[in-house]
């Protein structure tokens, strides 16, 4: 069973692949053009004027994301899908969270940042994380299972498994599980 709101949009959809009871909000932005796709497992939910962006420029498509069971992506969210996006199984984001998941390279001063490259590391986001209202997660960086990204943290490094972040850049705040 598939819900779609509203306004949705989905280009390239021959790059998106979608498993059992998926809801799709009003407003929904997914551009699937990239060289893996985009891969939702089953009960996934997106809601209202969130977007899954694959590429910037046509000449640099995105890796690809996948997407476990049972995630939730509340209203708001930007996922910017450059290097690989691996979000594992019951995630849950609050709303208005970014991901990124390229960064632009400055080592050189005598060239502008636009003609001096990008780096894709990737993105992982282990089972039974819960992003955090209007958290950024950056490049390169591993979220632990069952850790909790605090609303409003900026998180640039990883995260082990089962602990609680929250800052601008994040922090351990403490263990979940004591």
């Amino acid at each position: 069973i598939i819900f779609l709101g509203k306004k949705v949009d989905i280009k390239f959809k021959s790059k998106l692949i979608l498993g059992r009871s998926i809801f799709i909000g009003d407003y929904v932005e997914i551009n699937c053009l990239s060289k893996n796709g985009v891969i939702v497992g089953n009960n996934f939910s997106i809601h209202k004027n969130s977007t899954i962006e694959c590429y910037g420029v046509l000449n640099e498509i995105g890796e690809g994301i996948s997407i476990g069971n049972n995630v939730g992506i509340s209203s708001g969210c930007f996922i910017s899908v450059r290097g690989k996006i691996d979000i594992g199984d019951d995630v849950i984001f609050g709303p208005g969270v970014k991901i990124f998941s390229e960064n632009h390279n400055f080592d050189d001063p005598g060239k502008t940042i636009n003609n001096q490259g990008t780096s894709r590391k990737g993105i992982i986001i282990k089972s039974g994380s819960w992003i955090g209202a209007n958290s950024i997660i950056l490049d390169g960086v591993s979220i632990g299972a069952n850790s909790i990204v605090s609303a409003g943290s900026v998180v640039t490094n990883n995260i082990p498994d089962g602990i609680i972040v929250a800052g601008i850049p994040a922090k351990k705040i403490r263990d979940i599980y004591k």
